[in-house]
């Protein structure tokens, strides 16, 4: 059974790709914190530092590339630093790292998962997953670049932190096209059994929303009304807004409404 490793096989689209990909192949995760079941091989170590990324990629046919290191994802709200400054020690690094890895041990295919609309990068964040992007494709290994829409646990995430306030202030006429991590999950495994294909058709959600209709779905779905007050979006916003939806590409058939329900909702 041909090996593929992970990157970020813990996080949420790490987790979906790890059981997507199991029964067709030998999964490998190289993660800081190693799990322990016995279904997956685990090897410890950090893209950030290098360490355990020659002994992750040794022997294996694939890698999906899937680490990546958000700060404002991972709090759920936005911080004024976050404007100009994102690390770079696992995007742009430790992707580097891992492709000169992946050259050395003739790697098949090396799937890196992106986001839609990096290719108009608006904020730090969004410039290095562009950079390593380019990286992929300068990298002599055969790839495929895969960009999924924002993930439903990002958004819940975000208006869960942001309903602390008793009043929400936002753009609620921008658009939003949020995608289910599980959905997404099959995709790439599809990509991965196709082989490498370059730059891959975005995926996205089924439906593209109104920032308004999504807190409203959200609101109702976990109990948590506040007054939404809605504010005027200038045409940069909706430009950048609409180059972060893919109404043409591939799209999943989980509703964000379908996955609120799933996820405690009424």
């Amino acid at each position: 059974m041909a090996i593929v490793l992970v990157t970020g096989g813990t996080g949420h689209l790490g987790r979906e790709l790890v059981e997507r990909l199991r029964p067709a192949y030998r999964v490998r995760v190289l993660a800081r914190s190693p799990g322990s079941g016995g279904e997956v091989d685990w090897v410890r170590g950090d893209l950030a530092t290098g360490a355990g990324v020659a002994q992750a990629v040794a022997g294996v046919s694939a890698v999906v590339h899937a680490a990546t290191c958000s700060p404002a994802a991972r709090r759920g709200y936005l911080r004024p630093a976050d404007l100009w400054r994102s690390p770079l020690e696992v995007d742009v690094d430790g992707t580097r790292l891992l492709l000169e890895a992946a050259a050395r041990s003739g790697v098949d295919h090396f799937a890196y998962i992106s986001i839609v609309g990096v290719d108009r990068p608006r904020g730090p964040y969004l410039r290095l997953k562009l950079t390593a992007e380019e990286l992929v494709r300068e990298s002599g290994v055969p790839f495929s670049i895969l960009r999924a829409t924002q993930f439903h646990w990002l958004l819940d995430r975000m208006l869960g932190k942001a309903a602390r306030l008793p009043v929400l202030p936002l753009p609620t006429r921008v658009p939003v096209q949020p995608v289910d991590p599980a959905d997404f999950a099959g995709y790439v495994a599809e990509c991965l059994a196709d082989g490498p294909g370059g730059r891959r058709e975005d995926f996205a959600g089924p439906e593209v929303l109104t920032l308004g209709t999504l807190v409203d779905q959200w609101q109702w779905a976990r109990g948590r009304p506040r007054k939404v007050i809605g504010l005027y979006a200038p045409a940069p916003l909706m430009r950048a807004a609409y180059t972060m939806t893919a109404p043409y590409g591939r799209r999943g058939t989980t509703t964000w409404a379908d996955w609120l329900g799933r996820r405690g909702g009424r």
